[in-house]
């Protein structure tokens, strides 16, 4: 018994300057969240150990059966600060209120009380004095107070544990180990008390395994930042944000990644942990050259990159641990789609905005000095081909302002639905003034997804660009492109002799000294809001406008 005395002894020593250095370095991080709680348990400890171990040093003595007492005060202090504790480290912060923590205080100021009292009411120990052979060299019988504690002592640490263990199942990856040391760290006193008590142990192995408690959490503190950022501090931060958030270690593989950042990639956090950056995007030369740009240093790095159809900036943070190496990337990606799209629209209005007032600056006043002159040539002499001059002017501002306004009716969205092609090309026929021109259309019963205004509108813009640069009595004819995606406005009339067959489409161009430069400007612009595209071919007879939709017109029987 002397020999395993004292190797207790010197274990008892060891885990009194643990948990005192423990307590000591969770002190100075008392103002992060669970600090305090820290501190106070450990110290608790430390106090328990020492005075078990001054108790063996004078058994059988009142030392000793002042030591117990002092033991039994740090087990019930230790005990409710391991609870809060716990309740803050696993995001339970919000329980811990002046009215908790005066709950927890009562079981505590009651049992201190009751046991440096005992020996007027016997409630805590029925006995405690010496006469015991053990390493304290006292008789000690438990009363029904120190049966309560026990069971209450238990329940409480028993309900912490639960909070750790849920805990560590729903931890983030990236503090996996930081939450498996305060795990282990639980455990393991709690174990070592139930089978001292259980097999009336005369040496108490709780304090010296407590040891190992203590080194579990000065290196959850020292290493893992125990208290610099809980992890349930990191997971609200994670999670709560609209900011994709993806988190690299130096070997570039994801770590953390949160909900926004799997919606913005839709691909799942268990399948993208712990993969390689540079194997995800290889088959993206773009995005891997700008990873390795923003994660090759110690300095915030941004940059724009798009994917497909979309637009995205990322912003890279590197994350410095307390040795001062960079230990990982924190890579925080905004979908900038919406906005690039905004702006797109925004200076595509300017662009138009630029378009109109160069047309009222100069396509109108033109006709309108033509105008004006002719009216001042008119009151002298009367003659009628100045009024001739003037109704053409009026005439020509007329159809500038009819394509103006049809341009901006444009910015309006699109009524999409299924319609009959060769049925709209003949309704538009009728609104345009043909005179002895003829439309042959060969597209009948044959549908695609369009807007049927803005079809129309287009089928119309088309034969007017026929009518008055085909010549008398011209013949039109629509059909369909030869692989079904698309069809062709056509005529027999010149051609695009004069033209340059590469900017029809661009506002403003014409070669009719009458025509305002605009009609083709809109087909292009139709064809565009639906996704399709125009091209104007100079065929062996006649002009040739064709409108590719990409998708392949349905026929119905």
């Amino acid at each position: 018994m002397v020999g395993w005395l004292g190797i207790y002894q010197v274990g008892l020593v060891v885990s009194s300057v643990v948990s005192g250095l423990s307590a000591a370095i969770a002190w100075r991080n008392r103002g992060a969240r669970g600090g305090v709680a820290l501190a106070i348990t450990l110290g608790a400890h430390a106090t328990w150990a020492v005075s078990t171990l001054v108790g063996t040093l004078a058994p059988g003595t009142e030392i000793a059966v002042v030591t117990s007492k002092i033991v039994i005060t740090a087990v019930v202090v230790l005990t409710a600060a391991f609870f809060v504790f716990a309740l803050q480290y696993t995001g339970h912060e919000s329980y811990v209120r002046r009215e908790t923590l005066a709950l927890l205080a009562i079981e505590p100021v009651a049992t201190t009380a009751l046991i440096w009292t005992n020996e007027a009411h016997g409630l805590m120990y029925v006995a405690l004095e010496p006469g015991s052979t053990g390493a304290s060299g006292l008789t000690k019988n438990y009363g029904p107070a120190f049966i309560a504690h026990t069971v209450y002592s238990y329940s409480l640490l028993v309900i912490a544990i639960f909070l750790v263990v849920i805990f560590v199942f729903r931890s983030r990856y990236m503090y996996k180990r930081q939450v498996a040391a305060v795990s282990f760290a639980t455990f393991v006193p709690l174990t070592a008390n139930a089978v001292s008590l259980a097999l009336h142990l005369q040496l108490d192995l709780t304090p010296i395994v407590f040891t190992v408690t203590g080194v579990a959490f000065t290196w959850a503190v020292a290493r893992e930042g125990l208290l610099n950022v809980t992890p349930i501090a990191t997971e609200i931060i994670l999670d709560d944000i609209d900011t994709g958030v993806i988190v690299v270690d130096t070997g570039d593989r994801v770590v953390d990644i949160n909900d926004s950042a799997s919606e913005l990639f839709d691909v799942s956090k268990e399948g993208v942990i712990g993969a390689s950056i540079p194997e995800l995007v290889s088959e993206r030369p773009t995005l891997k050259t700008a990873y390795e740009a923003v994660t090759a240093g110690r300095t915030s790095e941004s940059w724009e990159s798009q994917v497909d159809d979309r637009y995205f900036r990322a912003q890279s943070s590197p994350l410095i641990d307390r040795r001062d190496e960079v230990v990982g990337y924190a890579l925080l990606v905004v979908d900038l789609t919406e906005q690039r799209e905004r702006e797109l629209e925004l200076e595509r209005r300017n662009e138009q905005l630029d378009r109109f007032a160069g047309v009222v600056s100069h396509d109108l006043r033109n006709p309108l000095q033509v105008a004006s002159g002719r009216l001042e040539l008119a009151r002298r002499d009367g003659k009628a081909e100045h009024f001739e001059a003037i109704e053409r002017s009026h005439e020509r501002m007329e159809r500038l302002i009819e394509d103006l306004l049809s341009l901006a009716r444009l910015d309006e969205g699109l009524d999409v639905e299924r319609v009959d092609n060769g049925e709209v090309a003949e309704s538009a026929w009728t609104h345009v003034d043909t005179a002895d021109s003829t439309l042959v259309v060969s597209v009948d019963e044959l549908f695609l997804d369009a807007d049927r205004d803005r079809l129309s509108q287009l089928f119309e813009n088309l034969f007017r660009n026929s009518v008055e640069h085909g010549g008398d009595g011209v013949t039109v004819s629509v059909e369909s492109l030869p692989d079904g995606r698309g069809f062709a406005v056509s005529d027999d009339g010149p051609g695009f002799v004069d033209a340059d067959v590469d900017a029809v489409f661009d506002d403003g161009y014409t070669t009719s000294r009458d025509g305002t430069g605009f009609g083709l400007s809109i087909v292009a612009e139709i064809a565009d809001q639906h996704g399709w595209s125009v091209e104007a071919i100079d065929a062996d007879a006649g002009a040739r406008i064709e409108v590719t939709t990409g998708e392949k017109m349905a026929m119905v029987n």
